[in-house]
């Protein structure tokens, strides 16, 4: 049964209690995918990306595979 993976970028500011969802993303299986997850955290400027598994191709039914943090865009208001 093939997997399909979703990738959803979050916006984070915890001094603004800020937790939002930017965009989603269906991921390539047949390509590196933490090379994928770092791209869209670059183009995105995501301090997380969520990756969520589905074994159907509408992504009804979702599970989360893996979170990512990238230090390098976390919020800096604070400082």
């Amino acid at each position: 049964m093939t997997k399909h993976y979703l990738a959803v970028t979050y916006d984070v500011c915890e001094h603004n209690d800020l937790y939002q969802d930017m965009n989603e993303y269906c991921l390539d299986t047949s390509s590196d995918l933490d090379k994928q997850i770092r791209e869209l955290a670059k183009r995105d400027v995501a301090p997380l990306i969520k990756v969520y598994e589905s074994h159907t191709s509408d992504f009804k039914e979702l599970r989360l595979y893996k979170e990512y943090k990238f230090k390098e865009y976390e919020c800096s208001c604070n400082q």
